[in-house]
């Protein structure tokens, strides 16, 4: 880019010295980047005298077709650059429809409080789905779910889940003391979106 910049600057100031000054370079190297653009083309772009500096025939083509795309190029770096300072952009997410409720939505409200260009596209759903394949930035997803070669953070705070039952059932059903006592017992279980059933884990004295 810089042997492109060099002769369209020279071009507008029609003196290397203020080309020079213009984009922050020694005469030296802006000579240097014009000479090398010049030896690729294998054409003269600028006429050279002790005084003055004018563009050749193929000089003032080539700025004629270089400078608007130059231009553009620009602008797309510049946008680009912009876009690191203040994040915008759709952001795809894929969570089920539990975590999106409790745990994103007071998270996300926060998000696109400080980032207000930023759209959220929140898919819910209680298959697995490869995120990356779908389209998606990032997935919310239990620990157990999560594939080994993922980048994984928690988020939101730990989570324990207690084994319950109403005044009725226990009418008509003793109290289970140990785990294994359940297995007398009819439990409600739930099947993970894999297909595999919500293993129980239980700790002592928690």
């Amino acid at each position: 880019m810089i042997g492109f910049d060099a002769v369209l600057a020279i071009a507008r100031r029609a003196s290397f010295r203020a080309a020079a000054l213009e984009l922050g370079l020694s005469t030296t190297a802006l000579s240097n980047a014009v000479g090398k653009l010049e030896g690729q083309l294998g054409v003269r772009l600028f006429n050279r005298t002790t005084r003055s500096v004018s563009l050749t025939d193929a000089g003032r083509n080539f700025v004629e077709q270089v400078g608007p795309a130059v231009s553009t190029l620009h602008e797309a770096m510049g946008a680009a650059r912009s876009q690191q300072e203040t994040p915008s952009g759709t952001l795809r997410i894929n969570a089920f429809a539990t975590g999106a409720r409790e745990i994103l939505g007071p998270l996300l409200l926060k998000f696109l409080r400080h980032y207000p260009k930023v759209h959220i596209d929140l898919v819910t759903e209680d298959r697995i789905v490869d995120i990356v394949a779908e389209g998606f930035d990032l997935g919310l997803r239990t620990a157990n779910l999560v594939p080994t070669d993922m980048i994984a953070i928690p988020v939101g705070r730990p989570r324990s889940f207690a084994v319950v039952a109403s005044p009725e059932y226990f009418k008509a059903n003793d109290k289970p003391c140990t785990p294994p006592d359940l297995l007398h017992h009819s439990c409600l279980r739930i099947r993970l979106p894999n297909g595999a059933l919500h293993r129980w884990h239980f700790a002592k004295n928690c």
